[in-house]
């Protein structure tokens, strides 16, 4: 720019010392005796330089040094001229003033032909310190002119930028926490329009998101509480969610740790190789599986989302529901033999003596007994089945009794069993103590754990009951007999599973009577435990709480 206004003021000092020239000239005539004339009655101005010249270039005469002659065919303002050019133009130090001046030349022509050269001259310093100044000027209220112009550009575009410098904070803080809505106020009526619309953007995506994690959570919540077990998996195979029946059916009780390798936490073989059969071509796989640590049964369904490239699996722990399937064949199949016997024996001896036994008064008496004991035998089970079937149906009233005195009541009702086998009963506890019961449910629960006590006993045995009055009624009953195996503890309680069946059969028992006993237990509030090894004996211990 500063380069431009050199030029321009160097091209208008340059057409002004022409236009002196020509003036001169003209005044002239054209001759070069009265061009010499003509300056020194007219002196030049301050710096300026006029010398004359003849058509080969040879120095006639020069305002600054009259006496200067020479030869100035090669300056550039001459050799133009000698090129028949109109004007010869040179910005260059001058040796014989020793300072930089602006030459410009011009032909003197008669007829067309040159006969003369007209060479006019003007230092530098004349007009340059009056440029600068004016270059300064123009340059400072051009500064000015475009420092007004950037501000009311800046101005023009931060007014029209401020919408955006106001809403795009709002919508940052919408995406980093959607569930806080965000107003704009502004008193600007150009764009309230605008701000209104992102104010109710903001507050419908606050109330979007709030109801979703309301849902989530709901969603979440649901399956937690789920018996059925639920898991997922991410693209990598981590564990992005497992609800509590999950982590209980293999066995996991710690917290989940954010984004788990499966691996880490299922250790599983089966589950883990289905897991890893899943693909795009095989999206879904059903299997049942057996856990290696406690033997549950669970029935497994995985399924692949080839848009996401997640897993969702799916677990139904139906072990009880084995467990029951196989209770009920056993149940059958022990009812049916149950009653099979009794029925067959009553049956049989009824035909025998139609046959004609019954003449025979000896065997028709022997015969009346056993019929009258299968009877009796078929009466007590009838009686359990539907004592069991009563369940938690009936209400049952209280009675206090003398704790001592019942168990030895009890222990009266087998005296034939005891004197047959030499069995010795030990009662321990205090004799004058009291406890309020439900008859109907006490009863059973000790009448049948002293019956096994004495069943299961050896001969020349021992039966030990002890209780206590502390917080309840605690006591223990334990026998010296063939006790229980590990496996068969497990299913104690099952009804009409029996340790030894043949020597259930033989003793008159039907494999009901701790199923009797957990049930009346669970329904007095109590809890029950078990204590057995074989071939050393067993013991029960029952606690039950005071009545309310």
């Amino acid at each position: 720019m500063a380069k431009f206004y050199d030029q321009q003021v160097l091209s208008q000092q340059a057409r002004y010392l022409e236009e002196k020239a020509g003036l001169f000239l003209q005044f002239s005539e054209q001759n070069m005796d009265e061009l010499e004339t003509l300056v020194d009655q007219h002196p030049l101005d301050p710096g300026e330089r006029l010398t004359g010249l003849d058509a080969k270039g040879n120095i006639l005469f020069d305002t600054y040094e009259p006496q200067l002659q020479g030869q100035r065919s090669d300056r550039p303002e001459i050799k133009a001229i000698l090129k028949n050019q109109q004007l010869g133009r040179s910005l260059r130090p001058s040796e014989t003033l020793q300072k930089e001046l602006l030459y410009i030349a011009i032909p003197f022509k008669q007829d067309k032909e040159l006969v003369g050269i007209l060479r006019i001259a003007e230092t530098t310093e004349s007009f340059w310190p009056e440029s600068i100044q004016m270059k300064r000027a123009i340059f400072l209220v051009y500064f000015i002119l475009c420092s007004l112009f950037t501000f009311a550009l800046f101005k023009i575009i931060r007014q029209r930028n401020h919408p955006i410098e106001t809403i795009l904070p709002v919508l940052k803080r919408m995406i980093k926490e959607p569930s806080h809505a965000e107003t704009i106020i502004s008193n600007s009526s150009q764009w309230n329009e605008l701000y209104q619309s992102v104010n109710q953007l903001s507050e419908g995506v606050s109330q979007r998101y709030q109801t979703y994690q309301a849902t989530e959570k709901q969603f979440y919540f649901l399956l937690e509480e789920l018996t059925i077990g639920v898991f997922s998996l991410d693209e990598d195979h981590r564990i992005t969610f497992m609800n509590q029946a999950m982590k209980e059916q293999i066995a996991y009780y710690q917290e989940l740790p954010e984004k788990a390798a499966f691996e880490a936490i299922i250790s599983e073989a089966e589950l883990i190789q289905m897991v890893y059969q899943l693909s795009e071509s095989l999206p879904f796989i059903h299997q049942e599986i057996i856990t290696t640590h406690q033997k549950k049964r669970l029935d497994i369904s995985l399924s692949y989302f080839n848009e996401t490239q997640q897993i969702l699996g799916v677990s139904y722990d139906f072990t009880r529901i084995h467990q029951l399937e196989k209770m009920q064949k056993d149940f059958v199949g022990n009812v049916s033999h149950e009653l099979k016997t009794p029925i067959t024996s009553l049956i049989g001896f009824t035909e025998t003596l139609l046959d004609g036994a019954k003449d025979d008064p000896e065997t028709l008496t022997t015969f009346l007994q056993i019929m009258q004991k299968e009877a009796y035998r078929l009466e007590k089970l009838t009686q359990e089945i539907i004592q069991l079937s009563k369940g938690d149906q009936v209400t049952y009233t209280t009675e206090s009794i003398n704790v001592y005195q019942f168990f030895q009541q009890l222990i009266a009702g087998y005296q034939k069993v005891i004197d047959d086998k030499q069995i010795t009963v030990d009662i321990q506890g205090p004799k004058e103590v009291d406890f309020e019961t439900k008859m109907a449910l006490f009863y059973p629960l000790c009448k049948n754990l002293i019956e096994n006590a004495l069943y299961y006993s050896l001969a020349n045995g021992k039966v030990l009951i002890h209780f206590t009055l502390e917080q309840g009624l605690h006591f223990t009953i334990q026998d010296f007999g063939i006790g229980i195996s590990p496996e068969d503890i497990e299913r104690i309680y099952e009804r009409f599973y029996r340790v030894d069946k043949a020597r259930t059969r033989n003793t008159g028992g039907s494999g009901i009577g701790l199923s009797i006993v957990k049930d009346s237990v669970e329904q007095l509030n109590g809890s029950i435990q078990l204590d057995s090894h074989l071939g050393v004996g067993t013991t029960f211990t029952v606690y039950l709480p005071f009545l309310p």
